[in-house]
């Protein structure tokens, strides 16, 4: 997290604000297509997950070589589609100035070539995660961003055009680091080879399954990359530039949280295929809690001070609504924290289709309704209030969803889960504002910051863990004393 924002920084420095946003949303105008991707991986991880479970390692070979089979297909509609109506969209109707067009051309191919890439990757990232091999998916998110690093050296090094040259090596690290997935998965896993199979029953199983997802997947995107493209069509590429520097900050947070929740998500599928609902329930429970209070313990120092770690990181160069985006952002995350953890259960279930169905139709009118605010007159922000309250409303939906695919009680979820939220919410928003505020310049801004995440971190403990929890974290940390007294 923190090397990325520094590159963040190096790269906006570098590229200047304009080819900046013109980078955020060429790119992420790209990623759109990647819903499919996105949604059949899902799948993908809960098949495996579900027969390892059942430690059926025969299926989940044969599911694997239709899983590439499938990849194969979906990477040549793909890039159909990319190559015919997203080259006329980028190029016809994209707010992008004219002497930058063909950059932004370059940058589009790079994008797509990343996204094919990222296809053939699914099946190798969710065998992996289902075999709970986190040291390797730790490594390797590592090195991607060390290899990041490198690209912002050898950026200030070229005298050649900057937005070109970094969408390439951006494309090179992609492409590299999809080789090392495929080293380590048939190193690992001897039983994982392809062979071009077309298991009609499998792969109607596998489609079946995604098929739903992929509407949950599209709602999502057109929630950021819609929101994305309005911003640039009412605004131009400053305002993307704003936007993509809150994503940087709340992708950064997040994505601690992401990993979290990706580590769980195999037990609570293979809690499912073994008829322990009750397992599957505490799970659900406790990491939908911990999510919120690992991201709040992130997020809190950054509402208050997102000023002073926006110059901090950029200098001078911060383009005009950035903080208030970043707040928005982070407030919105904050949000989604509770969504994953439901929806991993619904993906245990693999009914999908009344969830899926309602869920993403509520979600899929932030778009117009952002349209609709931003052509009345409001401000570039009003899209982000748009997307929080629809997403509150949203995941009240989903937990009387829920209630129909198993047995919960939604009143025991706001006990065991928003209350403990709530109490450590407001107690340490007061903390905060008195260590922020009442202090006044008596400490420097650094040490505000560290005083906020310690109180936080100490409320969170006695406030928003459960007794067996915190005596489990006490056992942990008397276990490492006493190993490296």
């Amino acid at each position: 997290m923190l090397v990325t924002l520094y590159t963040s920084r190096i790269v906006l420095k570098a590229l200047g604000i304009g080819d900046f946003g013109i980078y955020n949303v060429v790119a992420g105008f790209v990623s759109m297509l990647s819903f499919l991707n996105t949604s059949i991986a899902n799948g993908f991880q809960r098949f495996f997950n579900f027969e390892l479970g059942k430690e059926q390692i025969g299926k989940v070979k044969r599911m694997f070589s239709v899983s590439l089979s499938i990849q194969i297909g979906l990477s040549l509609l793909i890039l159909l589609l990319a190559e015919t109506v997203g080259l006329w969209f980028l190029n016809a109707s994209m707010n992008i100035p004219s002497d930058r067009i063909i950059a932004a051309n370059w940058v589009y191919q790079s994008a797509v070539f990343m996204l094919i890439i990222t296809l053939f990757r699914a099946p190798y990232d969710a065998i992996v995660i289902a075999n709970e091999k986190m040291e390797f998916y730790a490594y390797i998110g590592i090195c991607e961003v060390l290899f990041k690093f490198l690209i912002v050296y050898f950026l200030v090094k070229i005298s050649y055009d900057l937005l070109i040259c970094y969408a390439i090596l951006m494309l090179l690290v992609t492409g590299g680091i999809f080789i090392c997935y495929i080293f380590f998965a048939h190193k690992r896993f001897a039983y994982l080879r392809f062979s071009p199979v077309v298991d009609r029953g499998v792969m109607k199983q596998m489609l079946g399954f995604s098929g739903w997802n992929i509407l949950g997947s599209l709602a999502h995107l057109m929630k950021e990359q819609g929101a994305n493209i309005l911003l640039n069509i009412f605004f131009g590429p400053t305002v993307n530039a704003a936007r993509g520097i809150a994503f940087q900050i709340q992708s950064g947070v997040t994505v601690f949280v992401g990993n979290f929740q990706l580590a769980a998500r195999p037990q609570m599928i293979k809690s499912y295929a073994a008829s322990d609902i009750f397992g599957l329930i505490s799970l659900f429970y406790r990491i939908s809690r911990f999510s919120f209070l690992l991201l709040w313990l992130m997020a809190l120092p950054l509402l208050f001070k997102i000023d002073f770690i926006l110059s901090l990181w950029l200098g001078e160069d911060i383009p005009p609504l950035s903080a208030l985006f970043s707040i928005l952002s982070l407030l919105i995350a904050l949000t989604e924290s509770f969504a994953s953890p439901l929806t991993t259960v619904v993906h245990a279930t693999g009914r999908m289709r009344k969830f899926q169905m309602i869920c993403s139709s509520i979600i899929l009118f932030i778009v117009p309704l952002s349209y609709v605010v931003l052509k009345i007159g409001f401000q570039p922000e009003s899209v982000m209030y748009v997307s929080l309250f629809v997403l509150v409303m949203v995941h009240v939906v989903r937990l009387y969803l829920l209630k129909e695919l198993i047995s919960y009680s939604v009143r025991e979820y706001v006990t065991c889960v928003l209350f403990p939220c709530v109490k450590v919410a407001i107690f340490t928003l007061l903390i905060a504002y008195v260590v922020n505020y009442q202090l006044g310049g008596a400490i420097l801004s650094i040490f505000q910051i560290l005083l906020t995440l310690l109180l936080t971190a100490i409320i969170l403990v006695f406030v928003g863990l459960n007794v067996e929890e915190r005596g489990s974290i006490f056992q942990l940390v008397r276990n490492y004393y006493e190993k490296f007294k």
